[in-house]
């Protein structure tokens, strides 16, 4: 299996810490410059015509796109350590904690990046009152999950899982390029900094 990946951009950066949990070995690892645009050549867009990073190449030459759906196949083929939930209750906690995540707190702090970081400017048809408001969503948000990880230590179960990934990446990726301080919210930042202090986060 082939991974095309970029230890620069977020989602990228999940699988491979994901590879590392479980001690995948077998997975040949292609970094793209992104800043060259590397994904947008044409070379790669027959892989991944969306070109986003990451992308999963198996043997047969079947492509899997997208992060979560890279991970769940991994996790099919190599069950242990289990990063998905092992009985329906951690299944669902894991399921909506990572949905929680993506899409009330990853998602509008990535459209506040994306639209007005200047150096999105070459990458993405910028909006800046749109990105703006989006911030403020994620200025908010950032709010509610200081509070909700106040009183846990991992965000979906009493372990580590796939959810745990998504909240700490992110939160070490997007709350800086806001221009925001993630040690403002001082229950985030230790969390962050239990997490990545796992030996899979030095990939």
């Amino acid at each position: 299996m082939k991974l095309y990946s970029s230890k620069l951009a977020p989602s990228p950066l999940k699988v491979l810490i994901f590879l590392s949990e479980k001690n995948i070995k077998d997975v040949e690892i292609i970094n793209l410059n992104l800043g060259e645009l590397e994904h947008k050549s044409v070379k790669y867009k027959a892989i991944a015509p969306n070109s986003r990073v990451p992308a999963l190449q198996l043997d047969d030459g079947t492509i899997i796109l997208e992060t979560t759906a890279i991970c769940r196949y991994l996790e099919s083929i190599y069950p242990e350590p289990n990063m998905f939930g092992n009985n329906p209750m951690e299944i669902a906690s894991i399921e909506m904690w990572y949905s929680r995540v993506t899409y009330e707190l990853a998602t509008p702090l990535a459209h506040g990046f994306r639209h007005t970081h200047p150096h999105m400017s070459k990458m993405e048809d910028q909006n800046q009152d749109f990105g703006l408001s989006q911030r403020k969503l994620g200025i908010k948000a950032l709010e509610t999950f200081n509070e909700i990880i106040s009183s846990k230590e991992f965000i979906a179960c009493d372990r580590f899982s796939y959810a745990d990934i998504q909240l700490a990446v992110n939160l070490n990726f997007l709350v800086r390029l806001n221009r925001l301080e993630l040690k403002d919210y001082k229950n985030l930042n230790d969390y962050v900094t239990q997490v990545f202090a796992r030996p899979s986060f030095s990939v």
